[in-house]
């Protein structure tokens, strides 16, 4: 029988124990959001995936709402052993993953697909793998956020309209609107509603998806369009000797799992973007958004200043020893081939 690992935590790390019945291993996951959304049911799809590709050999258990671990402290916790798997989030842990956190930049990729894949491959290099196994972890698959929009209180149809606007934001991102002008505000997506409906802020980083779920197009029905980017320093890990105590065979069905995780992810998220966009816009409870696409011109300007934002991570990191302009070199180059990719299967 082979065992599966089970660590508690109360205070100090009080025993570890095998979750098993018959052939089954049970993997415990942490996750810091609730089992709600397209994450949470393409997660409910990877764990029967798994159940059902290895026989029932492998399980997995899984606790929402941070009620393991705390979104801050999942890399830690699943590297000790509190938890067997976890979703991590590179911007809680800069200096951990300063290198996984390449998935944050504003770089020119608003393709999920595209982008999933070329992080998947990327993570999988040896440079962001040594920083995995550092923490006691191994690198499992990716998610995305999607891209980036703004949502704000009166319309705004360029970047020039940007100057002088509070925006909520955050990372590069937040970076690079400042840069344009805006006076950049932080502030966890939770007090946004109240901040947009007093006039605290007059924008909002955002996606169409969490403008929904957060009540956003009440207090502030206009989108600017960006199309920006994607948040992507975002994914599921395994704790190093969880993932050694699974059979040859279930090690393998993950991997090949975490692979065909990333099609049904971007599926998913694209039609729950579309979908969400399109509820706002015919009208929800009363309340409609417009939305303003992004100039072309004004694209070019926003790539552009976005550049400043990659040269400091890139400088952040060389100066701590990594070889952030190869590793920047090589996610470009993946993004190029999964975009030729997808145009060629287009045809």
């Amino acid at each position: 029988m082979m065992p599966g690992l089970r660590m508690l935590a109360a205070g100090a790390l009080l025993a570890a124990g095998a979750l098993s019945a018959g052939a089954e291993t049970v993997l415990r996951f942490s996750d810091y959001g609730p089992n709600r959304g397209t994450r949470a049911a393409a997660l409910e799809w990877f764990a029967e995936e798994l159940a059902r590709r290895t026989d029932g050999e492998v399980r997995i258990e899984f606790h929402w709402g941070g009620s393991l671990l705390g979104g801050r402290d999942t890399l830690a916790g699943v590297g000790d052993g509190v938890a067997d798997m976890g979703t991590i989030v590179g911007f809680f842990t800069p200096r951990e993953l300063q290198l996984y956190n390449i998935g944050d930049l504003p770089v020119d990729n608003s393709d999920m697909w595209v982008g999933l894949h070329a992080m998947f491959d990327l993570a999988r290099g040896p440079a962001i793998s040594a920083e995995f196994a550092a923490a006691n972890v191994r690198y499992v698959t990716n998610y995305t956020t999607g891209p980036i929009q703004l949502i704000c209180r009166r319309p705004v149809a360029s970047l020039d309209e940007l100057k002088g606007l509070k925006i909520r934001a955050s990372g590069p991102y937040g970076d690079t609107l400042a840069r344009l002008g805006a006076e950049v505000v932080r502030m966890s997506q939770a007090d946004v509603y109240q901040a947009l409906d007093s006039g605290l802020i007059d924008c909002n980083q955002n996606y169409y998806y969490a403008m929904v779920a957060y009540r956003q197009y009440e207090v502030a029905p206009h989108v600017l369009a960006l199309d920006w980017g994607q948040n992507m320093s975002f994914g599921i890990v395994i704790n190093a000797a969880s993932h050694a105590a699974l059979s040859p065979h279930a090690q393998q069905v993950l991997e090949e799992l975490g692979r065909d995780f990333l099609d049904h992810l971007a599926r998913a998220m694209e039609r729950t973007e579309e979908e969400a966009r399109a509820r706002m816009q015919a009208g929800i409870d009363g309340h409609s958004i417009t939305v303003t696409a992004l100039p072309e011109a004004d694209r070019a300007r926003l790539i552009e200043a976005s550049a400043a934002a990659i040269e400091d991570w890139k400088a952040r990191v060389t100066a701590n020893g990594a070889d952030g302009a190869g590793l920047l070199a090589e996610y470009l180059a993946l993004i190029a081939k999964y975009r030729a990719e997808k145009a060629g299967s287009a045809r």
